[in-house]
């Protein structure tokens, strides 16, 4: 199950984003794996958010060069995430 908070500041699209990153640094879906489809991941999230929604967070990873789409077969991962985005890294 994908929690999605409708009542923080942070855009369901994000969170989305960021719940799928996650899944794939624990590995829970390997490089060359299908993301779950945009039917699955609504039943995932319970319904909370809307297709459009699900395909903004696609396009957000895929844009980080993490995820590909592939005609007629689904989603695929192609690359790790980075270990942190740049703003999160501590300065030493």
């Amino acid at each position: 199950m994908i929690e999605i908070d409708r009542e923080s500041i942070v855009p369901m699209y994000v969170q989305l984003a960021s719940a799928l990153r996650e899944r794939i640094r624990r590995g829970e879906i390997p490089v060359g794996r299908r993301i779950p489809s945009q039917f699955e991941l609504e039943q995932e999230t319970g319904g909370a958010v809307s297709r459009r929604t699900i395909k903004s967070a696609i396009e957000t990873l895929q844009a980080e060069g993490i995820l590909q789409g592939v005609q007629g077969k689904g989603v695929f991962v192609i690359a790790m995430p980075a270990d942190a985005p740049e703003g999160d890294k501590a300065d030493s």
